[in-house]
């Protein structure tokens, strides 16, 4: 959260976290990874933080085959429309290549509001989130 001490608006830090949660097989349970962690005081590095954790996980799930060094020419599909169920790592990619919700994100943070990410996987979630921190006392 921002306080406001004489009229001014003060920044606090911003919570980073970029976490895994699946179930782990023959034990019925849920487990819960944190993948990777930054705290900042700007709303625009956090953005750009999650950013860079989203295209991290995506390039491990799904490289992309036209930038991709061990895909050659002869082994990309044509992209056609109707693929069959939601492509989450083109969503992602798509998120972080979209300059107008970039901006939108950096002012929801700075309105004191977390912002999650959240991606299904076949047999995990992955959960990309900056939250807003309250200024030390003093």
């Amino acid at each position: 959260m921002n306080a406001e001490i004489n009229g001014r608006v003060q920044p606090g830090s911003y919570w980073c976290e970029a976490v895994a949660e699946g179930p782990v097989y023959g034990v019925g349970r849920t487990a819960r990874y944190v993948l990777g962690t930054f705290r900042t005081i700007s709303p625009v590095l956090a953005v750009r933080w999650l950013g860079g954790q989203a295209l991290w996980i995506v390039d491990r799930l799904d490289p992309d085959p036209h930038r991709s060094a061990w895909v050659q020419p002869s082994m990309r599909l044509p992209d056609t429309p109707g693929t069959p169920g939601p492509d989450h790592s083109a969503e992602l990619r798509a998120w972080y290549q979209d300059q107008q919700g970039q901006r939108a994100a950096h002012t929801h943070l700075k309105n004191g509001h977390p912002l999650l990410v959240v991606v299904p996987d076949t047999d995990c979630t992955y959960t990309l989130s900056v939250r807003p921190e309250a200024p030390p006392a003093g």
